[in-house]
């Protein structure tokens, strides 16, 4: 049992599965193309990705010593607190449950219907018919998780083991069906190195999600020790995998064909094993899209639960089962929340707003490395950042070079966002000193 009551059941193979599982979703058979036709060539497009995959890795680290040094619920929001203050923890908190944490769920909800419809075509499916398909996964995911966390890692456990299946499935057959001439076709007249750079921002999104275990800190056993393995392991695994099944679509397809393809994967599928390819990579992608919504169900939750603990949201989302011992109020409610999503559709338009506020975050926590050394240099740290801090130097740039690739409506829809949560924040110091009866700071104070 972690400090905050929440029960450590998690080990390390399914922290791993589901830091993988979430981080690999429905982007991967879309993904390839998109980087393709921007890097112009196969050359540029590999280095996209070691770049890519580098830049990941080098903000997978951050979270890999920020972790382990406070293994509690929340991740992101904690170290922030620790780091800058309540202020800027809420801002990041409140923004990111309203403008992305529900938002996701429900497009991943609708991304699979999607997907399921296609499947299963047969059953001719209407718009209607389909969010009821995102309603039933939203509801089962949702029971499965206040089961407790070790049902919703099995759960992960599975699913991930079927998406990696079928990716190494297009991978093999596509390493087998490749010829040497498909490398060597471009889009470009000449080889563009410096392509590689802007290709490399779409692959680094291909890598989100790498923080998610940070935020069931309170449920993974011997954390100070399977955090940063856990991180470091699934972030190569999905480094690898990504670049092999880029490897497997340029051999099978032909880079020229690849590039600016919609369905780059499903393409490789179809070389390697004919008609039958399409219907595997449907499987595949909503198998993809099943395991990302668990892991976001699993983990996304944590958040408004830390919130809560700290007095800084409702006392109900703080309410832990009796039993399973998993925020369950906060269960409920996100899942009530994204099916309304769901039936809307105003999901779109949330996550454009959360954009601007994700980037941001993403270098608060990369500075909070920098404040806490210095802050609490006696703080216990099981694991250290490699190379600091030249490396937490470039993980810094890297995800304010992201912030610097938000577009201007991006950034003022997240600016409003952000804004939103000033009144709230004033309403919750409030019921904070009722409740400890401490003095209340201001809601402008320094740390805003």
């Amino acid at each position: 049992m972690s400090k905050d009551g929440l029960k450590r059941e998690m080990g390390l193979f399914s922290a791993v599965c589901v830091l993988v599982g979430t981080v690999i979703g429905s982007g991967i058979f879309t993904t390839p193309g998109q980087i393709a036709a921007t890097a112009g060539s196969f050359g540029p497009n590999m280095l996209a990705w070691v770049i890519a995959g580098t830049s990941a890795i080098l903000c997978a680290l951050v979270y890999a010593e920020l972790s382990p040094a406070m293994p509690k619920a929340g991740g992101s929001y904690v170290y922030i607190d620790e780091a800058f203050g309540h202020g800027a923890s809420f801002v990041y908190g409140w923004s990111s449950i309203l403008g992305n944490f529900l938002a996701v769920i429900a497009m991943m909800a609708t991304a699979f219907a999607s997907n399921f419809a296609v499947l299963f075509s047969g059953l001719n499916l209407s718009v209607t018919g389909q969010r009821m398909v995102s309603t039933a996964l939203i509801i089962i995911l949702s029971l499965v998780n206040i089961r407790g966390v070790k049902n919703g890692a099995m759960v992960q456990n599975i699913f991930t083991i079927a998406k990696i299946s079928v990716l190494v499935s297009v991978i093999v057959g596509g390493i087998l069906a490749l010829r040497p001439e498909n490398f060597t076709t471009t889009v470009t007249e000449t080889v563009q190195w410096e392509s590689s750079f802007a290709a490399a921002v779409p692959a680094l999104n291909a890598f989100g999600g790498y923080y998610v275990l940070s935020y069931m800190s309170g449920e993974i056993k011997n954390p100070k020790k399977n955090l940063p393995l856990a991180t470091i392991i699934g972030m190569g695994v999905v480094i690898i995998i990504n670049m092999l099944l880029t490897i497997a679509c340029v051999g099978s397809v032909g880079f020229a064909n690849l590039a600016g393809s919609a369905t780059p994967v499903s393409a490789a599928a179809e070389v390697a094993f004919g008609k039958v390819g399409a219907t595997l990579i449907t499987l595949g992608a909503t198998i993809s899209i099943f395991g990302a919504a668990n892991g976001s169900m699993l983990s996304m939750p944590r958040v408004a639960y830390a919130m809560a603990d700290n007095d800084m949201m409702f006392p109900v989302f703080a309410k832990l089962h009796p039993k399973y011992k998993t925020p369950y109020i906060t269960i409920i409610i996100y899942g009530v929340i994204a099916i309304f999503f769901v039936w809307t559709g105003s999901f779109m338009t949330l996550l454009m707003m959360s954009t601007f506020v994700g980037c941001l975050s993403e270098v608060a926590v990369c500075l909070s490395l920098f404040i806490l050394r210095k802050k609490q240099p006696n703080m216990e740290r099981p694991f250290k950042m490699w190379g600091y801090p030249i490396t937490a130097i470039l993980a810094t740039l890297i995800t304010f070079v992201l912030v610097c690739c938000v577009s201007p409506e991006q950034i003022l829809s997240g600016s409003f966002l952000m804004l939103t949560s000033i009144p709230a924040y004033m309403i919750f110091r409030i019921i904070s000193k009722k409740k400890r009866g401490s003095k209340i700071e201001s809601p402008m104070d320094s740390s805003l």
